[in-house]
C-alpha cells in the first residue's frame, strides 16, 4: 500500500456523491405528495403523518429527518410542524410558491422511484438501473459486487487511514472487519498496529474480490478472509470486532441484531467499533449525513442512525463504555467494551 496520503481533503467531494439523492426525494414529497400543502395545519406525528400519507415508517423517518436537517420542519414533543421557509414557498397556491418550480423535475426517474420506495418500503434498484434487483440482490452478481467492492475500495483509502488514526487498538491482538468489502480498513489497521492479526469476513462472491484486494495491497500475509454470512455466524476468536459501513445497509432490528451476535461472539474484554456516518441525537443533523440517508434509503432496507440509537443497539446487547469519536467526512467511530 502506498505510504503517500494527500494533503488535500476530499470531504466535500464525497458529500457530493453521497447526498446526489437528497433533491429528489425533496422534489417528490413537493410533487407527488405535497407533503407541505397537506401539513400546513397543525403538528403531526410520525405515525399520524404515514397513516396521512399512506407512507412506510422507515422511509418516512428519513424523508423528514432530511426535512429537519434543511430546516423546512420543526420537531417538538415528536410532533412535526412547517417552518415559515417551508411556509412560504413549498405550499402550493401562495403568492410565493415555488411548487411549479419542482414540479418541473418531476419526471426524473429517481423521484418517481422515491415515490413508490415512501409507498412500500421496497428499495429502488441500485443507481436507478432499473433492472428490479435492489443492493442486495444485485451484490449476489459477481461482476456488480466487483464494481461495488472496487467504489467502496476507493473511499476507504482516504477514510481507513483517518480511522487508524482515532482507533487505539495497541492492546488487542486480534481484529475482525465484519463485512468488510475490500479489505481496505483491516489492511490500513493491520499496518497501523504491527502485533494485531487481522480478518475480513464477508460473504461470496463478495470474498474473491476482497482477496484480490487484500493482494493488491501486498497485504495477504497479514490479513486473512473468511467466506461466510455474517447474520448466521460471526466467528470467536477475535478480540475486537469492526463494523465499517455496516449497519446503515440494514433495518433496525437487522442491526440490533448484529450487534447482539458481536457481543456472544467476540472475546471477553474485547472491543466492538462501529465506524459510519452518524446522525445526532437529535436527528436534526448533520445535514451531510441526513443526505447520505436519502441514497442509503432509496437503494438498500437501511438508513443512516443516530448516535443515540446506535447508543441503545449497543446497550440492548450487553456493551458498556460507549465512546463517540468524530473521524473525517461527517463519519464518527463508536466503541464500546465487553466486559
Amino acid at each position: 500500500m502506498s505510504e503517500h496520503f494527500p494533503r488535500t481533503d476530499p470531504s466535500e467531494l464525497l458529500r457530493f456523491r453521497d447526498s446526489i439523492y437528497a433533491s429528489d426525494l425533496l422534489i417528490c414529497a413537493v410533487v407527488y405528495l405535497d407533503f407541505f400543502t397537506v401539513r400546513k395545519d397543525s403538528p403531526r406525528s410520525l405515525a399520524e403523518i404515514c397513516a396521512a400519507l399512506q407512507l412506510a415508517s422507515r422511509p418516512a423517518d428519513v424523508m423528514l429527518t432530511l426535512f429537519l436537517a434543511q430546516r423546512l420542519v420543526n420537531k417538538r414533543g415528536g410532533r412535526y410542524s412547517l417552518s415559515a421557509l417551508a411556509r412560504d414557498y413549498l405550499v402550493s397556491g401562495t403568492p410565493w410558491s415555488l411548487v411549479p418550480y419542482y414540479a418541473s423535475q418531476k419526471n426524473r426517474p429517481q423521484c418517481r422511484e422515491f415515490r413508490e420506495v415512501l409507498k412500500t418500503d421496497r428499495p429502488a434498484g441500485w443507481s436507478s438501473t432499473g433492472d428490479g434487483r435492489d443492493w442486495l440482490e444485485a451484490m449476489k452478481d459477481a461482476q456488480f459486487a466487483d464494481a461495488f467492492t472496487a467504489a467502496m475500495d476507493s473511499r476507504g483509502a482516504f477514510l481507513a487511514r483517518k480511522l487508524a488514526a482515532k482507533l487505539d487498538c495497541r492492546t488487542y491482538r486480534s481484529l475482525l472487519d465484519i463485512a468488510g468489502g475490500s479489505g481496505v480498513y483491516a489492511c490500513v489497521l493491520a499496518q497501523a498496529n504491527d502485533r494485531m492479526a487481522a480478518t475480513v469476513l464477508e460473504l461470496a462472491p463478495v470474498d474473491r474480490a476482497t482477496r484480490r484486494s487484500i493482494e493488491s495491497k501486498k497485504m495477504s500475509g497479514r490479513v486473512h478472509v473468511i467466506a461466510g454470512d455474517m447474520f448466521k455466524e460471526i466467528p470467536e476468536g477475535y478480540d475486537i470486532h469492526l463494523f465499517a459501513n455496516v449497519l446503515h445497509d440494514w433495518d433496525y432490528e437487522s442491526a440490533r441484531r448484529l450487534l447482539e451476535m458481536s457481543y456472544k461472539a467476540v472475546d471477553d474484554g474485547g472491543m466492538i467499533a462501529i465506524f459510519d456516518t452518524h446522525l445526532d441525537k437529535s436527528k436534526d443533523g448533520p445535514l451531510a449525513v441526513a443526505e447520505y440517508s436519502c441514497l442509503l434509503m432509496h437503494s438498500t432496507v437501511g438508513r443512516c442512525y443516530s448516535i443515540e440509537e446506535v447508543e441503545g443497539m449497543l446497550s440492548s446487547a450487553g456493551f458498556t463504555d460507549a465512546l463517540v469519536r468524530d473521524v473525517a467526512a461527517h463519519r464518527s467511530v463508536i466503541t464500546a467494551k465487553k466486559k
